[in-house]
């Protein structure tokens, strides 16, 4: 879960009473809160700590814009929507600390709920994509539709597979960005506000925004966009009658998402996580422990009154860092259309071949009796033992259901091989480009103190995709051992089968689960094959824009028309991105294949295959080591000279490797 954290501005009220600034944005990512108690003669708390920092993934000061917000952190959410992920912005705090217009926002400063949506519309095909809104609220424990208040109460169910659901909630399409911003008003022009001392226009409910991307009148991605109502203290906002009860509504809630987090972030799986305890929590059950990518906003107020509130949000914020969730991509139920046809298909033989078996071995047991009763009548008595063939159908039945059994296992396994095979792919093409960067450093000989931590803080992260590595190795060479365990145990099952077959459409049934198997296995391989190749296809895609930028750079410079000051930011700029298309092309050009390690586990091309190493399988004996062996350096492409830069230059024009976590704080690489 993505964190970051907003300050609110002290307000005209706040001066008012001499309230002093408490929280102070040490950067980007860190916030500096200091106790107000330290300014005060209290000699029994003199040696108590006043001052404590924060870190989260970002960090936005009194000064800060709806549009800096939304940049940095939610804007990649809509890729990810477009892509056909959940994805889910909630805003966190006290009272009065700013939720609502991060949200909502004003006429002329429009929040998240309409940049996002405008950025939903920037992204999509319109000839394809529809997007339709739902938009509701929680008051009191009840949940009503803004866009339909004469839909009444409505309830909150959920079906069978654990998904929460909302009957009766109206949904509206909506064509265009101006018909977004009418439906947006409408709602929030009905939501629950009233005034309190510690808020003019305090939301007395949380409102829940669903945005539904459908493609080709299919779900596809889903955005959840939720204005959580703020804490509030009864001494702080003197409320009495109903906006006590709302107050006291409003903090249940908020200490039922408290305890969620809590369970959340505190690592242990076995945890019991009670969503039940409020309908808030119900409807974020997904995006705190399921199927979306969740930013967090927590709010924060910098006057010195509110430091309780504002210590409270920090510290619950701090913990919902260490809350994960696993988001996968939705697909649509057509992309298995015709698969599930053949699977019912297959089903449906399979049923009418049992039941033929089962009326076969029921008249072969009929005649065995009457051919028994025939003999005893004439006197005859046979010593030659018959087959028992109601105990050879059981025992067929038994080892039918022991195969699909390790069919279902081996499934899982290639699923598991699968997924680490994609890991390991983009592990080592990440590992690639960082190395042929520190290959380019160690030629300088004069490296600024700045530039040489830039260089450890790079190798560290080298080291830690070389240990990704070697872990993704050691589960390929264990998930392959147990597949060809399974194998071989379904292989005799298979011949045990065949020898327990007593009739022509047993065999054909043995053929058939045989063959369901081989098709999934296949299958599998197949989208393996498919998603390395995605990869390999975002990763020219990526290439291929940063090859346009470098063109129209090349361009203007060629060209001449700019001033000496812009020419000179021109060639600088020119140098950054040359470089970034360098580094990003040394991966894909060592590719040599392909193919996945799910199709080198087929039988038909395991012994091709296997003669030759995949571009993905990088034996540990192999791995790259920086400053060791120089035969090990001379597989890396050779780089073109670099030039030096200031020091404070540095952090600036540092962008050669995009999908790194720390690219902000390489040093530039020149080649021009």
């Amino acid at each position: 879960m993505q964190v970051v954290v907003r300050v609110r501005p002290m307000n005209e009220q706040e001066k008012t009473r001499r309230y002093f600034q408490c929280v102070f944005p040490l950067d980007k990512k860190r916030l500096l809160l200091v106790d107000p108690e330290k300014y005060e003669k209290n000699i029994l708390r003199a040696n108590r700590q006043h001052e404590r920092q924060f870190g989260f993934d970002a960090a936005f000061g009194p000064n800060s814009t709806q549009e800096d917000v939304h940049e940095a952190t939610t804007a990649h959410l809509i890729e990810s929507v477009v892509q056909g992920y959940n994805a889910t912005i909630f805003a966190y705090g006290a009272t009065g600390s700013g939720k609502t217009f991060t949200m909502i926002g004003t006429k002329e400063q429009p929040g998240l709920m309409s940049l996002l949506t405008r950025s939903l519309y920037d992204k999509i095909d319109e000839e394809t994509d529809t997007v339709q809104l739902s938009y509701l609220e929680v008051y009191n424990e009840v949940i009503r539709d803004l866009l339909n208040p004469s839909a009444g109460i409505l309830e909150l169910m959920e079906d069978e597979k654990g998904n929460v659901r909302v009957p009766g909630l109206s949904s509206v399409r909506a064509p265009n960005m101006n018909r977004i911003m009418q439906i947006l008003q409408e709602g929030n022009l009905r939501r629950t506000q009233e005034a309190t001392e510690a808020n003019k226009t305090s939301s007395r409910s949380h409102a829940l925004l669903q945005v539904n991307l459908l493609r080709n009148n299919r779900q596809h991605g889903k955005l959840f966009l939720i204005d959580l109502a703020g804490s509030e203290r009864a001494s702080n906002t003197n409320n009495t009658g109903q906006r006590l009860k709302e107050g006291a509504a409003i903090n249940r809630s908020l200490l039922a998402l408290g305890n969620v987090i809590n369970s959340l972030s505190s690592g242990n799986k076995t945890r019991y996580v009670n969503y039940r305890d409020s309908k808030l929590t119900r409807l974020l059950k997904d995006s705190l422990g399921g199927n979306a990518r969740t930013c967090m906003i927590a709010h924060v107020t910098a006057a010195s009154g509110h430091y309780e509130e504002t210590y409270n949000t920090l510290v619950y914020a701090s913990r919902a860092k260490n809350i994960t969730t696993r988001p996968t991509q939705n697909r649509p139920s057509s992309a298995d259309a015709g698969y599930a046809e053949a699977l019912r298909e297959m089903r449906k033989e399979v049923d009418r071949r049992s039941g033929a078996i089962s009326n076969s071995m029921n008249q072969l047991s009929e005649n065995n009796r009457r051919n028994g009763s025939d003999r005893l009548k004439n006197g005859v008595i046979s010593t030659t033992p018959k087959k028992d063939g109601a105990r050879g159908s059981s025992l067929f039945t038994q080892l039918k259901e022991q195969y699909m059994t390790l069919s279902d296992k081996q499934k899982k396994l290639r699923q598991r091989l699968m997924r680490a095979n994609q890991e390991s792919y983009e592990v080592s093409m990440g590992r690639t480009s960082k190395i042929a960067i520190l290959m380019a450093w160690e030629k300088q000989k004069h490296i600024e103190e700045k530039t040489a931590q830039s260089i450890e803080r790079l190798k560290a992260d080298v080291s830690e995709l070389e240990e990704r590595a070697e872990a993704l190795v050691d589960t390929r060479r264990k998930t392959e051992k147990s597949i060809r365990k399974n194998t071989e145990l379904m292989k005799g099952l298979e011949n045990r089968l065949r020898g327990q077959a007593l009739s022509k459409e047993q065999t054909e049934l043995v053929d058939l689960i045989v063959r369901m198997s081989e098709i999934e296995a296949e299958k599998i391989s197949v989208r393996n094959d498919l998603a390395l190749h995605d990869i390999i296809m975002k990763k020219t895609d990526n290439s291929m824009a940063k090859l346009h930028k470098y063109e129209n750079l090349a361009e203007r410079l060629i060209e001449g028309n700019v001033e000496e000051s812009d020419r000179l930011q021109l060639e600088q700029e020119y140098r950054i991105v040359k470089n970034q298309f360098h580094y990003h092309l040394i991966p894909l050009k060592n590719i040599q294949s392909t193919v996945s390690w799910n199709t080198e586990l087929l039988p038909s091309i395991a012994s091709p295959v296997s003669s030759k190493m995949s571009s993905t399988d990088f034996p540990l004996d192999q791995t790259f080591v920086l400053n060791k062996k120089k035969k090990q350096r001379d597989s890396v492409p050779l780089l073109p000279t670099l030039q030096r830069y200031h020091s404070q230059d540095l952090e600036t024009m540092s962008d050669v490797d995009l999908d790194s976590p720390t690219s902000h704080h390489l040093p530039p690489l020149n080649a021009f």
